[in-house]
């Protein structure tokens, strides 16, 4: 595409005088511009078109037939670009289904047919389709009474409560949204659900939103959300380490990864109508209870009454074992080949996941192929770039899991970042990353051309009318082994789309090419980024970390969580010693700063930059620690977690938090006091990158 890429060009030498680029020398600089003004001319929405359209073909879900030709398809792509890919397989828990049905047995009788709506306009929606229950869900069969449980949160249980209404022994019927669906499987087996149905509502996601899937991106009558009702990470079987072979394991009921003692299946919004529209019994309340169906919901029990049934191979001649594929490519660095930048995407589904996660996966082969042409053209990277397509990540994060802590030992002590790509197709472009690579990311997005002589940063700004908002990582994509496990900063971002078809049999190629991203520019533009980002986190003299920024976050979130500990008498008013401590860093962090772009602002010695980028790569890992939080040994992170009652939510200072939420006064003060010297640590490591740095 000669037009685009001179335009690229032209507007890359106009406007890269006034792009910053933290951690470069005035000659590292010049020397990033040329490179990246090569990295851009060689992405193309075509090229990402391409790769999706390949990709989605066929229902690839993590131990599926499917998934050994999407690993083929990726080795041959990568070995036919230069690289020498390897393939790690692991042997991981992942129960398939043998047998899911589903009736009503009264007030009618009703059979349903648990298969989504074959599309004349769109063939690969005939693909065969996973069935219609979620990964994980306990094998059973159940006959019982229904109950609506709104969301199926603890607020919704505890109003149930109120009005006198119980689902022990009984059908939970629940609609998704607002929390992780595995949580609301924990939540209705803990009130003593015999079973769990769960479905999107029209309301959310579907006709109420706008016209509905082929002629419109929204969810239609038959479509269904699949996924995983596991509360974990990793294989459930080696909680302990990585799925290798001769590792050992304990058999699923021992785990300490949380699965789900009841069956969970999910249904269509068409299905759950002819559930609730015979659900008796007392009105729903008006807050938040009341779906878009077209008639009044009613929350039972009864007279509504359904018989489901789930059978699943776990008993079978394999336990339910399977084999999953992580594929691996990676660029070694020219000068500091120990450091990694790992750039990641997974590449299974529930179905054919055009968006989820095929988009990301095509941003990352994207960027991939740019930066090892210009590898292959003598310019490469000076630290190691790995690209890798995560296996079994809509399980449970699985594939990521098991490399990182396969991996764990060469992670902590040469890892620089982690760059995740999941379900990046779509129109409005949205970030989220750790706050020391916030400012880091914002810098790069001005890098790439957006539209009409704007940057993506520009058009971002704009969107949002303010200064662009980066969300946090608290769990929900591979980052999190990466971040949540080991510490190591992470970073997201990519284009969404209001739309009906996650984790369906409609996330498909057509879907994406009419209403996802029409043209696949955002995808390229996505992958743009994605290239940016890992060439600097690799060729910078010195880490583009900012602590000062990661100091004020962590004092923002410290602040509300104080005056809650205050308030519930948890804490004295005269101890802050975390309050100190992070005054501190963003100090220290400010004054290293300077001291820095004192040292760029010449030629840079390596041998320098070396010793001070170990320490600055220390600073987050002091903010880890080994045993983890209280009850959650795996997220060894203090800074950010996903929140133990929601899953999706993030959760700011967590193992603080949830001493908090305990209302222990002694283990809210041993959190505090363990973080604050934590927070000593890692201002120690910044003071000695500052030491070898300074004049």
């Amino acid at each position: 595409m000669p037009d685009r890429c001179a335009a690229v060009v032209l507007w890359l030498a106009a406007a890269s005088p006034a792009v910053a680029q933290t951690g470069f020398t005035p000659a590292g600089a010049e020397r990033q511009r040329e490179a990246e003004a090569a990295v851009l001319e060689a992405i193309a929405p075509a090229e990402l078109e391409a790769m999706s359209r390949t990709l989605s073909l066929r229902m690839h879900v993590a131990g599926g037939p499917a998934q050994a030709a999407v690993r083929d398809t990726l080795a041959a792509w990568f070995h036919g670009w230069g690289f020498e890919p390897e393939v790690a397989t692991y042997e991981v828990f992942l129960p398939w289904p043998t047998d899911v049905s589903l009736a009503l047995t009264a007030p009618d009788t009703m059979a349903f047919h648990l298969s989504e709506e074959v599309l004349a306009a769109d063939a690969a929606a005939a693909l065969p389709h996973y069935p219609w229950v979620n990964g994980y869900s306990a094998p059973g069969e159940v006959e019982a009474e229904v109950v609506y449980v709104s969301h199926g949160l603890h607020e919704d249980y505890a109003r149930l409560d109120s009005m006198g209404i119980g689902v022990e022994g009984r059908v939970a019927l629940a609609r998704y949204g607002r929390s992780y669906r595995g949580i609301k499987a924990r939540l209705a087996a803990e009130h003593g659900a015999a079973a769990l149905l769960l479905y999107s509502d029209p309301a959310d996601d579907g006709y109420t939103q706008g016209d509905v899937y082929p002629e419109g991106p929204f969810r239609p009558w038959s479509g269904v959300q699949r996924g995983s009702v596991m509360n974990g990470t990793g294989d459930p079987t080696t909680p302990d380490g990585p799925s290798t072979a001769g590792a050992p394991r304990v058999t699923p009921s021992e785990s300490l990864v949380g699965l789900p003692a009841i069956p969970v299946m999910p249904i269509s919004y068409a299905v759950a109508g002819e559930i609730i529209s015979r659900l008796g019994n007392a009105d729903v309340p008006d807050q938040g209870w009341q779906g878009g169906l077209p008639f009044r919901y009613h929350a039972g029990p009864g007279p509504a009454r359904v018989r489901l049934r789930v059978d699943d191979d776990r008993d079978g001649p394999a336990g339910g074992m399977k084999s999953i594929y992580d594929v691996t490519a990676r660029i070694e660095g020219s000068q500091w080949p120990d450091e990694w930048i790992v750039v990641g995407a997974h590449i299974d589904a529930w179905g054919p996941g055009a968006n989820d996660n095929v988009s990301g996966t095509a941003s990352v082969l994207a960027a991939a192929n740019a930066i090892r042409a210009l590898a292959d053209g003598g310019h490469p990277p000076r630290r190691t770039i790995v690209f890798a397509g995560w296996d079994g990540e809509e399980w449970g994060l699985i594939g990521s899991t098991e490399w990182v802590e396969e991996h764990a030992a060469e992670l902590s002590r040469g890892g620089v970042a982690y760059i995740n790509q999941d379900g990046v197709g779509g129109q409005s472009f949205t970030a989220a990353a750790s706050p020391s690579l916030k400012p880091f990311l914002r810098e790069a997005s001005r890098a790439i051309h957006a539209k009409n002589g704007q940057s993506l940063h520009d058009v971002w700004q704009g969107e949002a009318d303010s200064v662009p908002r980066l969300g946090d990582l608290g769990g929900g994509s591979d980052f999190a082994p990466f971040y949540n496990h080991l510490g190591i900063p992470s970073t997201g971002h990519g284009f969404g789309t209001p739309g009906g078809v996650y984790h369906s049999a409609y996330d498909t190629y057509h879907h994406m090419a009419e209403f996802g991203d029409p043209g696949f520019v955002h995808h390229a533009q996505t992958a743009e980024l994605t290239a940016i980002m890992a060439s600097r986190l690799a060729n910078a003299e010195i880490l583009p970390y900012d602590f000062a920024a990661l100091g004020r976050e962590m004092a923002a979130l410290w602040k509300p969580l104080r005056e809650a500990a205050l308030a519930d008498s948890l804490l004295g008013e005269d101890h802050d010693p975390l309050g100190h401590a992070l005054a501190a860093l963003e100090k220290a962090s400010s004054g290293f700063a300077a001291v820095r772009d004192g040292y760029l602002s010449g030629p840079a010695d390596p041998e320098r930059s070396r010793r001070a980028n170990g320490s600055l790569r220390a600073v987050e890992r002091a903010l880890t620690r080994e045993a983890g939080l209280v009850g959650r040994p795996w997220y060894r992170s203090l800074t950010f977690a996903a929140d133990d009652r929601n899953g999706y939510a993030t959760l700011g200072l967590p193992g603080i938090a949830e001493a908090i939420r305990s209302g222990s006064a002694g283990r809210v003060r041993v959190e505090v006091d363990d973080m604050a010297d934590r927070v000593g640590r890692a201002t120690g490591s910044v003071a000695e990158a500052e030491a070898v740095l300074a004049p």
